[in-house]
């Protein structure tokens, strides 16, 4: 073999290896966010299927970076305070002065649903944070989950922000991947749907994940590099219905609060 390809292929190898590496450290870190308790090394590696001698390099590597801490009596591992800092700065430098952190907690606090934060990934939304509802039947639902840009309240509320143009160019592209009837449908109901959430502010819909919930979702405004995230309210349905009203206003009073914008007429 030609060492020019030798080198190519070493290399490839290596990058490989390289690009490996880096997605177990994200899945470690987000099995122990998942799971929200201490681990240990065997119990982690069980859970994402890894070899014992990686697993246990992979941990005291990360323990030694300073985002894993390590309890020597337990022989458990936990994601250190140097973790919460890796996203701290990402509300401000998306929205400034404001703080998106506080404006979720606010609409928790005052709804007791469960509160997330979406932004649009594809075809899709994904949850990029969820704060769980305090009810004893609450939705239920991990960050990083994806939800349908056509066929939930959080895509809907972010198509509601988007040029005709750009919405019939996402719908066809919903279109080409339905493979059913009722898929297609769904995708026609968003697109009704769309004037009236551009005149209430808010997208609401029942059912469009699990049975028997609800959800409230309002578009923010456009962030610093143009994104726009969707702030959302869920829980059974009936209780988001008989509160509908209330929701909207916490929601639109923690925006306006928090991300430092004048208040609506």
């Amino acid at each position: 073999m030609p060492q020019i390809v030798r080198s190519i292929e070493e290399a490839a190898g290596a990058q490989a290896g390289t690009v490996k590496s880096a997605g177990r450290v994200l899945e470690v870190l987000e099995l122990l966010g998942n799971v929200r308790k201490p681990l240990s090394a065997s119990e982690i590696g069980k859970l994402l299927d890894y070899p014992k001698s990686s697993t246990n390099v992979l941990l005291k590597y990360l323990t030694n970076l300073g985002y894993l801490s390590f309890d020597p009596d337990t022989m458990h591992y936990f994601p250190s305070l140097r973790v919460t800092s890796l996203g701290a700065w990402i509300p401000a430098a998306l929205y400034g002065m404001g703080d998106a952190a506080s404006m979720l907690h606010e609409v928790h606090d005052v709804t007791g649903e469960t509160v997330t934060l979406s932004m649009r990934s594809g075809q899709a939304m994904r949850f990029i944070r969820v704060l769980p509802g305090n009810f004893f039947i609450a939705l239920k639902m991990d960050e990083g989950t994806l939800a349908p840009l056509f066929g939930s309240s959080v895509g809907a509320a972010f198509l509601a922000t988007r040029p005709p143009a750009e919405v019939e160019r996402l719908a066809d592209g919903a279109r080409a991947m339905a493979r059913t009837r009722v898929a297609r449908q769904m995708i026609e109901r968003a697109l009704e749907s769309l004037p009236q959430i551009r005149s209430t502010g808010y997208a609401f819909t029942t059912a469009s994940l699990f049975p028997d919930t609800g959800a409230i979702s309002m578009a923010l405004p456009p962030a610093s590099d143009g994104n726009v995230l969707v702030l959302g309210v869920g829980g059974l349905s009936a209780r988001i219905r008989r509160n509908e009203r209330s929701i909207a206003r916490a929601m639109r009073s923690a925006i306006t609060t928090h991300l430092r914008l004048p208040a609506r007429g």
